[in-house]
């Protein structure tokens, strides 16, 4: 009984922590940590790759553009199309 209670958190816990991972990131204004907290397969290099490339680019208007960034591969992006957003940073 002890240890089926102890499988359960520890489930619990995994799914919890899988959950806040997965969030939607609009690429167009997320910094180097948080595309790397909200991307899978995405570490803190490939994140500055993201950031840099939209530095010297301008916004992305499609996700395909991240093909473009080194590191960053077909399979890579199709295991994320649906964590990425492309909204538009607002002139202020």
């Amino acid at each position: 009984m002890r240890i089926g209670k102890s499988l359960l958190l520890c489930l619990t816990f995994c799914l919890v922590a899988m959950s806040i991972q997965a969030q939607p990131i609009n690429i167009n204004q997320a910094n180097v940590e948080e595309i790397a907290e909200n991307l899978q397969q995405i570490g803190m290099v490939k994140a500055q790759a993201i950031v840099d490339y939209r530095d010297q680019h301008g916004e992305y208007q499609g996700i395909e553009q991240l093909l473009q960034v080194r590191g960053i591969g077909a399979s890579t992006l199709d295991l994320n199309k649906d964590l990425i957003l492309l909204e538009a940073v607002a002139d202020n």
